[in-house]
């Protein structure tokens, strides 16, 4: 077992919530440099949305609405700087804390939710958008804006209110489009968090985010760390990005992001 950096904001306790109850917080651990580099790069790649947008002749594309939400995915490598987020030592830290010495980038995504445009996400755990069993990977949630009740923040459902610790079969709201996979009546936590803060949770924690009733856009950029390559069962190819990050506890990529040592 690695000795715990005692500079690191992330403490034991912190690794055994993360063991007992699915998930921690971490309040404004994002140093500036990288927040303000998490907000432009979100705004460069609402851009290039648009400029897709245009091209196509349409106001939406998969799961974009224009001025109305952005889920804008794997495209890391086309804002500038923002790999240095990706793989920074704060990402190598939960990585460690929560995975291990062993890490790779799984998915990267922005979430945004523009001003009064409500929309909500059901309880869902990440790992229930994968339609086979697998090792759970970790979820690491950054508040880019103050995170509230009423800009839609997200809560979380420790694994000692739902009882579930694995992986279940979701179901699909035919109105939204999204997975559920939880129907009880249990609260869950609030993050409600300042910009520059994470919420860091298990690919089997459920989760859910409320609406944006503010007039002002709530923007949350997601990383996600496996231990391993998820495969595709039907073809034994890794899915999504699976770029190496961790390897021995050190980086067996470059913080510019641009190929794997």
């Amino acid at each position: 077992m690695p000795v715990p950096d005692s500079t690191s904001p992330i403490t034991d306790e912190h690794r055994r919530q993360y063991r007992d109850e699915g998930y921690f917080v971490l309040e404004r651990a994002i140093p500036d440099e990288h927040l303000g580099i998490l907000r432009d790069a979100c705004d460069h790649l609402i851009g290039l949305m648009h400029e897709e947008m245009d091209r196509l002749g349409t106001d939406h594309v998969h799961i974009s609405h224009r001025g109305k939400r952005y889920h804008i995915a794997k495209r890391y490598r086309e804002a500038p700087r923002l790999a240095e987020y990706v793989f920074s030592d704060l990402m190598a830290e939960v990585c460690r804390a929560t995975l291990g010495e062993t890490a790779f980038l799984f998915y990267d995504q922005y979430v945004v939710k523009a001003a009064e445009q409500g929309i909500t996400f059901s309880w869902h755990q990440d790992s229930g958008y994968l339609d086979f069993q697998h090792e759970p990977y970790v979820t690491v949630w950054a508040a880019v804006d103050d995170m509230t009740i009423e800009n839609g923040t997200a809560s979380v459902l420790p694994f000692s209110q739902v009882g579930i610790r694995t992986r279940v079969d979701h179901v699909r709201d035919p109105e939204t489009g999204d997975r559920v996979g939880y129907f009880g009546d249990q609260p869950g936590v609030l993050a409600v968090v300042p910009a520059g803060s994470l919420v860091v949770f298990s690919s089997v924690t459920f989760h859910r985010s409320g609406a944006n009733t503010t007039d002002r856009m709530r923007r949350a950029y997601v990383t996600q760390y496996s231990r391993q390559p998820v495969l595709d069962p039907a073809t034994g190819e890794p899915l999504h990005l699976a770029e190496p990050f961790l390897e021995n506890g050190r980086r067996s990529s470059p913080v510019d992001g641009t190929s794997p040592r």
